[in-house]
């Protein structure tokens, strides 16, 4: 049989359904590490943090919440009911889910846990990661359907052996914020490609649970915001001056009711803990964590200050806002702080400086390989492979607002995690740019392939790039017999 028939009928094997056997063979693989990695660590055991302590006293607090009186109203109950105690630090999301295993006459946990106590941060733990565990296999299948097997594969090793599951191991909001940032981001990327209505409420609700959970995702949103107004006003600009592009997907004319919209889902999602927040501290988004100097100095005046009655008491001067920051620091104490936390935020979540001689391999290395490809990509579509005939053939109309926002929303998403990090020195909070930072140069190089692919590109440079994400998931793989060792497993 010749060649070129041979390859013809392999090709359409794996079409037809080869590459879904591949694909689910890999998932199972996954669920096993995942799972084994889980038992490894929970079976060796970890130094609790004061943080984890705070957090379960918070749920032993919210567990009386789960039982509502409705015998006094409806609403007043259903209000105490939802998520919505926090003390300007903790929020209430998940304290709350964590409270569904505490029993009604828990006692408050002190510095000695009890058996009861190990029950549920057990209990939690198993939570976070059976829910980190099934987001990750809802999303390999979901980048199974665009993206290449590899690619998909790469997408679930690398963002939960890197991420999601290591977070899993602590009674902490880390890997929920991490599962829902992701949400987030991914929400808005797809409502810059076409945005559709319900794409905007998604993130006025994805971005309000994030809220719920650490502080803030508020951020992204801003940043999505600014950039796809600037889009609607390059939409109004083509559609009345010049001759309108029907090619895209993205309607100028929604912009403004989707605002409305996301605004809408994020208050009334958050709503009971804004209220809460207006009752007990008198504002109804306390930032007064974002302008410490240290961890230490946020605990004693949490401690000091844990009451609307103390807080209103505190003058107006030794309030903490970034107006009173400004006036007792310098400017040069401000830039270095915000310069600071940026690098300390890319050498955390790139594990930067690399050790490429000892495993697991750091997240940045492949961060690293992605981008180099992205590029090599890149040149190859510009400059090598033929011209784009019809639309089908050329980028996606909505490319640069794409990328702007990608690249910004890095940036200054970096910066604000960076300014915080000399406060919050516990948990993996910063970790939430990996994901959205892998997903998207994993996306932005397949969408280069296929476009490649319909302009008749030469096979060689298809095969060089599976085989580069090969090499790529097989690094990964490595990196999971690493995680299976006795040594602990940590983000």
């Amino acid at each position: 049989m010749p060649v070129k028939s041979v390859f013809l009928h392999l090709t359409r094997l794996w079409l037809s359904g080869g590459r879904w056997v591949v694909m689910l063979a890999g998932l199972v693989f996954f669920v096993w590490c995942s799972v084994r990695a889980f038992q490894r660590q929970s079976e060796t055991g970890a130094e609790m943090h004061e943080q984890e302590r705070v957090y379960l006293n918070a749920a032993i607090e919210t567990r009386r919440d789960l039982a509502p009186d409705f015998s006094k109203g409806v609403s007043q109950p259903l209000n105490d009911w939802l998520p919505h105690r926090t003390d300007g630090v903790v929020r209430p999301l998940w304290p709350w889910l964590a409270a569904w295993s505490v029993s009604a006459d828990h006692p408050p946990a002190s510095a000695s846990l009890s058996a009861v106590d190990h029950q549920v941060l057990r209990s939690g733990k198993r939570w976070l990661f059976g829910l980190s565990l099934g987001f990750l296999l809802m999303l390999g299948l979901a980048a199974a359907r665009g993206f290449s097997v590899p690619a998909a594969l790469l997408t679930i090793l690398t963002i939960g052996f890197g991420v999601l599951l290591p977070a899993s191991n602590e009674f902490l909001p880390d890997g929920l914020f991490h599962l829902l940032f992701l949400l987030v981001w991914v929400c808005c990327i797809a409502a810059l490609k076409r945005n559709s209505l319900w794409l905007y409420g998604m993130i006025g609700f994805f971005s309000a649970l994030a809220n719920l959970t650490l502080p803030t995702a508020t951020t992204l949103v801003l940043v999505f915001i600014f950039v796809s107004t600037l889009r609607w006003l390059w939409g109004l600009i083509v559609a009345h001056w010049f001759q309108e592009d029907r090619t895209t997907l993205w309607v100028w004319r929604n912009h403004w009711l989707g605002m409305i919209l996301l605004v809408v889902c994020h208050l009334i999602t958050m709503g009971p803990m804004l209220a809460h927040a207006t009752e007990r501290l008198g504002d109804a988004a306390p930032f007064f964590w974002r302008w410490f100097d240290d961890e230490n100095a946020l605990r004693q005046w949490t401690a000091a200050h844990q009451t609307r009655e103390s807080l209103l008491a505190v003058p107006a001067g030794e309030l903490p806002s970034y107006a009173n920051f400004l006036e007792s620091h310098a400017s040069d104490a401000v830039s270095e702080r915000l310069s600071q936390g940026g690098l300390k935020m890319i050498e955390a979540v790139l594990q930067w400086p690399w050790s490429l001689d000892s495993l697991p391999l750091e997240r940045g290395v492949f961060v690293a390989v992605l981008t180099a490809v992205l590029m090599m990509l890149m040149l190859i579509v510009w400059f090598v492979a033929p011209r784009a005939a019809h639309a089908g053939q050329a980028l996606h109309p909505e490319t640069a607002p794409l990328v702007f926002f990608t690249v910004l929303a890095l940036v200054v998403c970096a910066l604000d995690f960076g300014w915080d990090m000399p406060v919050f020195t516990w948990g993996s909070r910063h970790l939430a740019l990996y994901p959205p930072l892998v997903l998207s140069l994993l996306w932005a190089s397949e969408a280069l392939v296929q476009r490649a692919r319909r302009r008749q590109m030469g096979l060689p440079i298809f095969v060089m790039y599976e085989t580069i994400l090969w090499a790529l998931c097989v690094l990964a793989v490595l990196r999971v017999i690493a995680v299976l060792q006795p040594a602990s497993f940590t983000a």
